[in-house]
């Protein structure tokens, strides 16, 4: 399978889902991971808000690479890594329409001040372990 398949498969499957665990890191190394809602764009950047008092949000301002794991409850997985940045002003209203449309109990946590990241992917695997032999994807950007 070639890398725009991969990909179109692995949004496919992002878009089951609205749940996931980003792992990011504090200046002095320590890991920090956390459950997150998320949503997916066509060009599979994960969008996710958090408040400005999380740990999450401190990491980063200090180091903008996570990973992020999403699904599993099927056997089935997407490991993600990239590197996370605060949405812009110019970016705000389409990210964050698209964003609670897809994750409506976000909307009070946006609208009360929550501060809506990005994240631009590097490399994601895709796990299916209900097939022998696992089927594995691999996609780098």
């Amino acid at each position: 399978m070639d890398n725009a398949q991969g990909k179109k498969v692995i949004l496919e499957f992002l878009r089951q889902h609205t749940l996931a665990m980003i792992a990011t890191s504090h200046a002095d190394g320590k890991p920090e991971a956390a459950a997150i809602d998320f949503s997916v764009r066509d060009n599979l950047e994960i969008v996710f808000d958090t408040s400005e008092q999380t740990r999450k949000f401190e990491n980063l301002s200090d180091r903008t690479s996570v990973a992020l794991v999403v699904g599993w409850d099927k056997n089935i997985t997407v490991q993600y890594e990239g590197d996370a940045m605060k949405v812009s002003a110019s970016e705000m209203q389409e990210y964050q329409k698209a964003h609670l449309e897809s994750v409506p109990v976000e909307r009070e946590f946006v609208e009360n001040g929550a501060v809506l990241f990005k994240v631009v992917p590097r490399w994601m695997r895709y796990s299916d372990f209900t097939k022998d032999p696992v089927e594995r994807l691999e996609v780098r950007f």
